[in-house]
This record gives C-alpha cells, structure tokens and sequence, in this order.
C-alpha cells in the first residue's frame, strides 16, 4: 500500500473499476451521505440509553442541560470525573439543536455520528498521504477506510454513546496530521504547519476524550520519529512541534484548570484516581475494569479487531518493517504497539480501549491485503457473502417470527437467554422500507466487488457488516431496546409509587449503580439520596440493587414495596422498601449494604 514498496502498482490493478464518475462533486456527496446514513443510522437512533457507557454519559449531559455547569461532569448528582467532557459538551449542543424533533438521548447520541465521521474521514487522508493517492476515491484510501469502518469493535462502539468515539476521532485527527509532519520532513525537508496544526488539535481532542493515555502515546511516538529520522532532529521539526503545542494549549489547559479553581479535590480524582490510578492499579478496586485475564488486549485485537487487527500481525509477520525508512510504515506501527503494551501492562482494561489503534493500523492491514494471492481475496469475497446472506436471512426470519404467526416461534427460542420471548415485535413501515433498500444495495453491488482488484474480499466484508448491522438495528432494535433498557423498568416503580409519594417524600439508597441512577431520574423523575447523605434519613423509601439470588436486606423495619428487572435479565434485580414507620430516622434501621452493591 505504501508508495516506497512493491504493493504500489498492486494498488493502481482497480484501474479497470472505472470511477471517474465518483469525482463529480454532486455524485461524491450523494455517495458520501448515502454510505454514512446506510453506515452510521441504525443503532444511532431509535433506543433508550443501554447499560452500561451510554446511561451515565447520558446522565452527564442531562446534568449539562439542565444546570449550565460545564466544568464538573455529574451523573445523577454525583460528580463523575473518569473522563473528560469533550464529547458530553457535543452532545449537549446536539441534544439543543435537535431535541425538539428526536427524543433527547437520540438527539445526543448523534455526536457520536459526528465523530466517527470525523473518524472516517483522516483515516481516509491519513491513506492519501502514505499511498501518495491523487483522489479521494481511488481504492487505496477506500480500502483502509472499509477496513477501519468493517472491524467489529468500530462498528459496534461508534454507534454508542460514549467518549470513546470521540477518542477514536481525536486519534485519527493526530495521527494524520503527525504522518503528515514527518512525511513532509523526510521528503522534501521542509515542515508541513497544517499537519503541526492537526496534530496539535488531534492530540487535545484526544486528551479531553479519555485523558492522558493517548496523549502520552504520541509523545512517545513523535520521539521514535526523533531517533528514526534525521530529518526530525532539525529545527523544522521543533518549530512544527512547537506549532502542535500551541494548537493543543487550549485543550490541555482551559477545562483542567477550570476543574482545579472548582474543587482541589475533584481534580485529583481525575487526575491522579482516572488517570494515574487505573494504569498503576491503585484505584481499580474503586472503578472497577480489572485487566486480570492473560493477553487479554491482544486477544481483543485478533478477535473484536477483526479484520484490523490479524491482517496487521500478518503484515509484520511478513516482513513490512523492512521498509521502517518510510514513515507510513513505522509511524503507524510504532503509535499501535506502544498503545497496546501500555494496556496490556495496565492495571485496568476493556476490549472498547484498542479503538484508537484501528485506524493508525489500518494502514498497516491493507499492505497485507495488496500482497495476498489473488485466490485469498476471492475466497475472503465470496465466504462474506455466503456469511453475510445467511445472516440476512436470519434477520429477516427472526423478524418474521417476532412480528406475528408467519413462522414459529420456536425458531427464536435460543435467544431467550438474551431477549424476552414473550413479546412482539410492533411494524415500522420506516424501519421495514429501511431494511429492504439495505437488502436490496447489498445484493445490486455484489457484481461490482469483482472489478476492485485486491480489495475485493475487504470491500465485500465492509459492505456485509454494514447490511448485518443494519438489519438488526432497524427489524430487531425495538425487541433488544425492550430488553436493555431500564425504560419499563422505572416506568412501572413510578406509576406504583404515584399513589404513595407524599410531597417531601425521597428515596434512599447505598449505592445504586452508575447506569441505573440516571436512568431513574430519566424514566421516573426520581434521584436517589445517597446513604451517606444526613437527609437519607429522613427518607420513607428506599432503593436497592443486587442479584436475584442475592438481594440485599434492609431489616425488619421495611416492608417490600416493589421490585423489577428489565425484561430478560435473570440476573439483576432491582427492590423498593417501605419504611413501617414515618421515615427511616425514626426506624433506625437504614443501613449502608453498599458492599453487596454491584459496581457496575
């Protein structure tokens, strides 16, 4: 893929798919709008906040909305300071410019939309810049974004609403823009400031997505480049480096400072406890993620990171880094691995954390796919089809079942371990229309695949991800919304308590969860008082959370009230007590079981 190898020419073979006619700028951005509605749509609309990123992130930014504070995130009254607020002050913009026409948490999670396009977009001239490519729309910078865009854990977490997307944007803005410098300086010896200048503001947007990790990663980066290159030991390149740390100054000093004049206190738990704490381990027991199962970042990437991740190791594997003089070659290499050791040494980790790295390594991938055997690509092509199309039809038949008598249901009984059987599935006209068309393109553009040369296989898995993903999240979403969010949950304990709740009335609790506390206040306009609250006392009700088989006792001076669980979940279960007497204060018996709380 890279211009100094031999794969070069192998990227121009697509010749003969003839699309001179994408170049038309009316074309382009009807192409563009099409594949991001198709891509970025389903999942992004259309459900409640599900456990567990996306119900305190939405908890953050109702907080934003309803107090102005932008400074202190807080979830369900309580400061909630594990990352940066960069992405819930987006989604707040988003929630004021569209909450009147979609329900709030859809009008927020369009930020995440937003940047995963952003996303998209510099892993794409991230690709112009290390394959030398004149058009946007020539297969080599199309391929690593299907590459990037078709890898399990993007397509799954962009449509979340969480900060991690814009981590993943802020990265692919740095690392292009890095690329970028380096490339400049290493070929014509000159600086390129707009790349300083996206690398500045990539590297801040990630600082004020997630906190300091990827930050750190680019800097230990930018000094491989140092030792690589001669031509980054230069003046050029301070002055660039400099240029990158006045863009980045903003983001690395207004909030963080801002939070310092609020609270000492608040700041050293973002710091020290979110930032610190989690690679060291002293603060994991408190925030839980305990990286504590063998390789587990890089099974993540071999697995979840499919095709990113294997194609990437196959590549190294291979012998790419013989051409390390070539910056798109070690840049992206270098950038992934120190990320990925750092987490593997971590104290605390997720699959979701190797997100930033897709898009660097996609570069990577895609010289494994230009130097495979012509055979492999057919074979990767026609195993997605196969693949895909028998999913399709699931979907469909799924759908079919759950949607009235047309098929047995008996069909689905293997998903009752995960969704409530016992329900229905109502028809949507626009979701059903939705799901045709994407039926309908994904079979019209099977024939092209033939003519893209050796992105045949990535173009055919890409385009199959995107019709599974979207048959789910338009025939199935409202049966798997039924089933993750906690709506009917705290809509059933607030129509039982209407007839209870006095005016002064408030309800207890020791520790509900990050995820359901919000969503408390969401669906039933109640906010728990925390235990260690003096006026917890003085409350008639009382809210605990716990596992059916373990459900916390308050004592005998409460009587049960109610208890729910979302539809589908044999494990949690979620209590109500009554105090017997006027208040808790006079019954004595409120007691902190936060130790039988789940975490999370």
């Amino acid at each position: 893929m890279m211009r100094d190898t031999s794969a070069t020419n192998a990227g121009r073979l697509p010749s003969a798919f003839n699309t001179d006619w994408l170049e038309r700028p009316v074309v382009r951005v009807l192409v563009l709008v099409a594949l991001g509605i198709a891509y970025l749509a389903p999942g992004i609309v259309g459900h409640d906040p599900w456990k567990q990123d996306e119900t305190y992130t939405f908890g953050i930014i109702r907080h934003m909305l309803a107090t102005g504070d932008w400074v202190v995130p807080t979830n369900a009254g309580l400061p909630f300071l594990e990352k940066p607020p960069l992405y819930d002050w987006v989604a707040v913009a988003f929630a004021q410019l569209f909450g009147g026409i979609l329900p709030l948490h859809d009008a927020a999670r369009l930020a995440s939309a937003l940047f995963a396009a952003v996303a998209f977009g510099y892993v794409a001239r991230a690709a112009r810049v290390a394959t030398g490519a004149a058009r946007w729309f020539d297969l080599r910078v199309i391929g690593p974004v299907a590459l990037c865009a078709g890898t399990l854990v993007v397509i799954k977490h962009t449509h979340d609403m969480m900060t991690d997307v814009a981590l993943m944007a802020g990265t692919a803005i740095g690392f292009c823009g890095l690329l970028e410098l380096v490339t400049a300086l290493t070929r014509v010896g000159s600086p390129d400031y707009r790349g300083a200048v996206r690398l500045g503001a990539g590297v801040g947007i990630a600082l004020m997505s997630k906190g300091l990790f990827v930050p750190l990663v680019f800097g230990a980066t930018a000094s491989i480049a140092f030792m690589l290159y001669p031509a980054c030991r230069t003046r050029a390149w301070v002055r660039s480096l400099v240029v990158a740390v006045l863009v980045c100054a903003p983001f690395m000093l207004i909030w963080p400072v801002a939070l310092y004049l609020r609270s000492e206190t608040l700041f050293a738990t973002w710091f020290w406890d979110n930032n610190v704490g989690r690679f060291f381990g002293f603060s994991v027991p408190m925030l839980g993620a305990e990286n504590d199962k063998p390789l587990f970042i890089w099974r993540a990437l071999l697995t979840v990171g499919f095709p990113v991740g294997p194609l990437a190791v196959a590549a190294i594997a291979g012998g790419i880094l013989r051409g390390w003089r070539n910056p798109a070659i070690a840049l992206p290499i270098a950038f992934a691995a120190i990320g990925l050791v750092v987490l593997h040494v971590a104290a605390t980790s997720r699959q979701l954390y190797i997100l930033p790295f897709i898009g660097p390594l996609s570069l990577i991938a895609a010289c494994s796919v230009e130097r495979m055997h012509a055979r492999l690509h057919a074979a990767w092509d026609y195993t997605s089809r196969c693949l895909f199309g028998a999913f399709a039809m699931l979907v469909w038949c799924v759908w079919l079942a759950m949607t009235g008598d047309t098929l047995p249901r008996n069909i689905v009984a293997w998903l009752g371990a995960w969704l409530p059987l016992d329900w229905t599935i109502p028809l949507q006209p626009a979701a059903i229309c939705a799901a045709l068309v994407l039926s309908a393109a994904w079979v019209a553009g099977l024939p092209l695949l033939r003519h893209t040369g050796p992105w045949r296989g990535v173009l055919s898995w890409a385009s199959g991800t995107v019709l599974a993903w979207g048959l789910v999240y338009t025939l199935l979403l409202p049966w798997i919304d039924v089933a993750k969010s906690y709506r009917s949950v705290f809509e059933d304990l607030k129509v039982r308590l209407e007839s209870e709740w006095r005016e002064h009335d408030c309800i207890a609790s020791p520790g509900l969860g990050e995820s359901e506390a919000p969503m408390l206040d969401y669906f039933a306009g109640i906010r728990y008082v925390p235990l260690s609250e003096p006026r917890a006392h003085a409350c008639r009700w009382l809210i605990l959370q716990g596992v059916r088989d373990a459900v916390p006792d308050p004592g005998a001076s409460w009587t049960l009230f109610w208890q729910g669980a979302r539809p589908g979940d044999t494990h949690e279960l979620l209590v109500t007590y009554r105090a017997l007497g006027e208040s808790a204060s006079q019954t004595g018996a409120v007691r902190d079981t936060s130790n039988s709380m789940e975490g999370r």
